[in-house]
């Protein structure tokens, strides 16, 4: 009698067990269904957006064309969510096994609780960060269909660099057509340079300037490509074929060594003088605006001298590339400081 209320104990303490266990698995298929719910909408979004833009867009061929960009953008946000469902699914199969085993194996019972509680912990995971992509992916779509639009409507406005970096518009940053008419200075001065260059000398440099850079920012990375476009565009125009274009914009190698040297690389060809490869480096565009700054606002010296203030900015921009600083113009004032108190006073020295 002792040994049957012994076993009646286990078996009423298994009972509990198992009920816990088949609470928590109800629990998790409960929020994988709502999260099946979730996601159902998002591909059939797709073509109600396509619909919209195909409706409100009546323009010239050349603004078809720019809108067409859009279709990778919308195919990235398809793929996004195709890969959230089949990381999420894989979680599913895990559940899954573990009924199986819950079913087959009362014995490991604690083993089992203990594993439907990780796996819980990591679908819970995977759904707010596939909630929080995908709100951040429908906000950049959302804007930047308000921007082609504009476009479309005759307001033809630059994106913002934190939609045009975006990794969902990657696809149409490699593949962006030539731009012939901005006058920022980084795109004037490299349409001019590219106007009088061998299509031997533009490949090579084309090479350098696909080349993802560990210290991009997000600023020198969207001119990286322009630049790149206006490169291929005469390339082209020259009757040659150029280099295939690369996969990604971001380096994969962004260590603390790799980086150095890229710091290294550029201040030696800054401080080697103006060149094709000058104008065509991205990262060294603020530098340049800097330098160019000071100089409009000196008086010009007589046969090949230089001004001194000129000659200090550009030993100190060397200085703080070489550290990994990328000046911009937007620091303010930073030219200005070089003026001719300075310059005396430092020939002085010398």
């Amino acid at each position: 009698m002792d040994a049957v209320t012994l076993l009646r104990g286990e078996v009423a303490a298994l009972a509990r067990s198992n009920a816990r266990v088949e609470e928590a698995q109800l629990e998790i298929q409960r929020r994988l269904d709502m999260l099946d719910t979730g996601l159902a909408p998002i591909a059939n979004l797709l073509p109600l957006q396509e619909a919209i833009l195909a409706r409100t867009i009546e323009g010239d061929d050349a603004t078809h064309k720019w809108l067409g960009l859009l279709t990778p953008v919308l195919d990235r946000i398809v793929e996004q969510s195709d890969g959230s469902r089949a990381a999420i699914g894989a979680l599913h199969q895990d559940v899954v096994r573990i009924y199986e085993v819950a079913d087959t194996g009362q014995r490991h019972t604690a083993g089992i609780a203990s594993g439907l509680e990780g796996v819980a912990e990591q679908l819970t995971a995977a759904i707010g960060e596939s909630r929080r992509r995908q709100s951040a992916d429908f906000v950049t779509t959302g804007e930047l269909i308000s921007f082609t639009r504009a476009a479309v409507l005759g307001q033809l406005l630059p994106l913002p660099v934190h939609i045009e970096d975006n990794p969902m518009l990657e696809r149409f940053i490699l593949a962006q057509p030539a731009d012939l008419t901005s006058t920022d200075r980084a795109l004037v001065d490299w349409r001019n340079t590219v106007a009088s260059a061998s299509a031997a000398d533009l490949i090579t440099l084309l090479q350098k300037q696909q080349m993802p850079s560990p210290t991009d920012t997000s600023q020198t990375r969207v001119l990286r490509y322009r630049l790149a476009a206006i490169t291929r565009a005469k390339i082209e125009e020259l009757g040659a074929v150029p280099p295939t274009r690369p996969t990604t914009t971001r380096a994969t190698d962004r260590s603390a060594a790799t980086c150095f040297e890229r710091s290294q690389e550029l201040a030696e060809l800054w401080r080697a003088g103006e060149s094709a490869a000058l104008y065509a480096e991205p990262e060294l565009a603020g530098a340049i605006d800097l330098f160019d700054a000071l100089e409009s606002r000196l008086e010009p010296l007589t046969g090949d001298a230089v001004q001194p203030e000129l000659t200090m900015l550009h030993r100190d921009l060397a200085k703080r590339i070489e550290l990994g600083e990328r000046p911009e113009i937007a620091e303010g004032g930073h030219a200005a400081g070089y003026d001719r108190a300075n310059a005396v006073e430092f020939s002085k020295d010398l």
